[in-house]
């Protein structure tokens, strides 16, 4: 969830956002909802929980704690509460009626009841209770069921004050609130009102309401406190995890007027001793009157939680842990985007439970991951579009949209210019460039935080880099590839089909003087780089003809010398020629294997001796071959 806090763009004391990261607990808190810095800062448009500052500022968290009552209970502080009980009667609140013995008044249950969770009473840990029917509360270790001994008279009760005014060991390590000698069913009147329990909340920040409801009110006669004095109620509160002791006074009256003892009353609460007690002022062992009155018995000893801080990157890294007793708070230097989760860590009487908030701050300018040294690599490029730059500072960004239109660019040749914004480059889309080195400062401001622009230095490289040129290669019977210079070297060689059109084999492991003898076409690519990753790639043709030619040819079918195949030989021309010098066939460039004894016209020729003429790309071939056709 989020918790919104009023922003104010001040100088000091800076409210923001801050994200609470689940569980959120009711009965304590922590909320991050101010910052300390001197300088300006903003909150991200588009993301409230996002706090832009100037680079290298250092500010100081502190988180907001809703703490006070996490504390161990060896020491209670007593506290006056506004009057904001729970419902007392059953019909309402649902409660479970607390059954007595048969005689209920000045006595206890027989058998305790279980909380529903473990409650720290002066630093010891309790799961049960016993409820007496005069208005007190005992602890028990134990789940026993005992018989019940009737307390009955004040004075038989007490000798005085607590905790040294106790007379009876059964109401040590118990609540009074309002203890009285409380009859439920007075002499000549009928049994009223309702003892009872009830479960509000849910863990870990239940309350195990124990109310007495509509009672008679004190004496043991109804002439001792006659009507119409109303029926008595009051409320004891236990709080879950804090340990908070709560007693809400509906209606207690002093009475009986007649008898100072039994007129007597106590709130309080007093230790397994009987050492050590704590009540409100005016409400130890003496006569009142209240109405809608409440009294906290609140932990008052050491804290029982810590404040762990953990810093993390933009990649989630930790950067930074801190671990502070009690409330802490932490400094940080914003250099770069960090995530500062706080987390309050509670330490109970029997389990721990966290809550966190979370805030995320960075520099108005981040430029620690800014690229800024872009690279030409083509040779006839002499102007370069500065908007590139300031593409990539935007890219580097970890801010919204709506804060990335924010910052402001401007472009200087010098850093002293930049510094002064002097002589501002205009014309950002050409700017001319040369080889090599091309230096020049941005400066860039965020609108809204003008007072701390940064400052950076661009270099713009161009570094083309070129193969020298190369030309195909037709050579006769084999090919050492050659020793290149220029800081060039050979990529890979691609075998190709006998058209040259398709790729066959690809060979990635070529080398100078490496030997190629299969004949056919090849294409040899040729690399240079340089240390900028500029690079070129040229390619050329390469013709390993076959310089032989065949003495004949037995065009019979049967897949074995049936035509003149001269496919690797380069033909540029072929004229066959019978023995009294007259042309019988004859084809141009691309010839292959295309003559199998037929004259021009597709007609067979006769077995014999005929003469060839072969024209290649670099020679021309002339010699006899025999034509013969053998029996299948």
């Amino acid at each position: 969830m989020f918790r919104k806090i009023l922003f104010f763009l001040l100088l000091a004391n800076i409210s923001m956002y801050a994200q609470k990261v689940q569980p959120d607990y009711e009965c304590f808190n922590i909320d991050i909802s101010e910052i300390d810095v001197d300088t300006r800062f903003l909150r991200d448009e588009d993301d409230p929980d996002f706090y832009i500052v100037c680079k290298n500022k250092k500010i100081g968290v502190t988180p907001n704690f809703q703490t006070q009552y996490l504390r161990r209970t060896d020491v209670y502080q007593v506290e006056p509460l506004a009057f904001n009980p729970y419902p007392a009667d059953p019909a309402v609140n649902g409660g479970v009626e607390i059954e007595g013995p048969r005689f209920w008044d000045d006595s206890r249950t027989l058998c305790p009841i279980k909380l529903p969770f473990k409650f720290c009473y002066f630093n010891q840990t309790y799961e049960y209770i016993d409820v007496w029917s005069n208005g007190a509360v005992n602890f028990r270790d134990n789940s026993n069921c005992l018989p019940t001994t009737r307390i009955s008279y004040m004075n038989s009760t007490f000798s005085g004050p607590l905790p040294g005014g106790l007379l009876v060991p059964a109401y040590r390590n118990s609540i009074f609130g309002t203890y009285q000698h409380t009859h439920w069913a007075q002499a000549n009147k009928t049994v009223h009102g309702s003892i009872n329990y009830h479960v509000v909340g849910t863990a870990p920040c239940r309350k195990f309401v124990i109310s007495f409801f509509e009672l008679n009110i004190a004496g043991v006669t109804p002439l001792r406190c006659p009507a119409p004095l109303p029926y008595q109620t009051h409320q004891i509160v236990l709080h879950e995890l804090t340990n908070v002791i709560d007693v809400n006074v509906f209606q207690h009256d002093n009475c009986p007027a007649d008898d100072a003892w039994e007129s007597l009353a106590v709130i309080g609460i007093i230790d397994q001793a009987g050492t050590v007690s704590y009540s409100p002022p005016n409400r130890n062992l003496t006569p009142f009157n209240a109405v809608n009155e409440s009294w906290r018995f609140a932990p008052a000893g050491e804290c029982m939680y810590d404040t762990q801080w953990t810093v993390t990157d933009i990649d989630g890294t930790v950067v930074h842990t801190e671990l502070d007793d009690c409330e802490g708070e932490l400094d940080i230097i914003v250099d770069e985007y960090k995530e500062v989760t706080a987390t309050l860590i509670v330490n109970t009487c029997v389990d721990t439970y966290t809550e966190s908030y979370k805030i995320r701050l960075r520099p108005a300018i981040e430029i620690d991951q800014v690229d800024l040294q872009p690279i030409v690599c083509d040779k006839n490029q002499n102007t370069y579009d500065l908007n590139l730059l300031t593409r990539a500072i935007k890219d580097g960004q970890s801010a919204s949209q709506a804060e990335i239109n924010k910052l402001r660019f401007y472009y200087y040749e010098t850093e002293f210019d930049a510094d002064n914004k002097e002589n501002e480059i205009k014309n950002i889309r050409e700017y001319p460039i040369k080889e090599i080195e091309n230096p020049l400062y941005i400066r860039i401001e965020y609108s809204g935080l003008e007072e701390c622009p940064e400052i950076i230095e661009a270099m713009i490289i161009k570094a083309p880099v070129e193969v020298l040129p190369k030309t195909d290669v037709y050579i006769c019977t084999e090919y050492k590839l050659p020793v290149l210079t220029n800081d060039e070297f050979y990529l890979k060689m691609e075998r190709l089909d006998e058209d040259a059109n398709f790729v066959v084999e690809t060979m990635t492991n070529v080398n100078e003087n490496q030997v190629i003898t299969k004949h056919g076409y090849y294409r040899v690519y040729v690399k240079k780089t340089n240390k900028y990753a500029c690079e070129d790639v040229k390619s050329y043709l390469l013709m390993v003809e076959n310089c032989s030619y065949p003495k004949g040819i037995t065009p019979n079918g049967d897949g074995d010398n049936d035509y003149l195949d001269l496919t690797y030989n380069n033909v540029q021309e072929l004229k066959v020629y019978n023995r009294y010098g007259k042309l019988v066939y004859e084809h141009g460039k691309g010839y292959k294997r295309q003559w199998m004894g037929q004259d021009s016209s597709g007609k067979i020729l006769p077995s014999g001796t005929y003469f060839l003429y072969i024209k290649t790309r670099n020679y021309e071939y002339q010699d006899w071959i025999q034509l013969m056709y053998e029996v299948k």
